[in-house]
């Protein structure tokens, strides 16, 4: 019965950790890109696009130029912010194994010393 309770919710764990994993990955990957293309296009599709053209004096190739530049500077930023989210899990992974082996030392000294508590 109690068994079968923590299979259960074992199963529940991981299928909350996959659909978790797979947003986390399309967020990553493709959240920060769309976003950075939005901003790219605001000067050529946004409310003041009459500026930016007029600026530029319509010139095509320094709007292309201005475009690229930006694109590329954004999209390295997405990447950054993608590996700092992949980072924090992997530290947090971490913490939490070093949290367990911190356990393991106090009560294997427990029992070295002959003081066998049981929690």
């Amino acid at each position: 019965m109690k068994f079968d309770e923590l299979i259960n919710h074992v199963k529940f764990v991981l299928y909350k950790r996959f659909w978790m994993g797979i947003m986390d990955s399309l967020l990553v990957k493709y959240g920060a890109v769309m976003i950075g293309y939005t901003v790219v296009g605001l000067p050529v599709f946004g409310p003041n696009r009459e500026a930016y053209i007029a600026s530029v004096k319509g010139d095509g190739t320094k709007i292309t130029k201005d475009y690229v530049r930006n694109s590329s500077l954004l999209i390295n930023l997405a990447k950054a912010i993608g590996r700092i989210v992949v980072s924090y899990k992997d530290i947090q992974n971490l913490a939490g194994y070093t949290s367990l082996i911190h356990e393991m030392d106090v009560v294997l000294g427990d029992l070295k010393e002959g003081k066998y508590r049981r929690t």
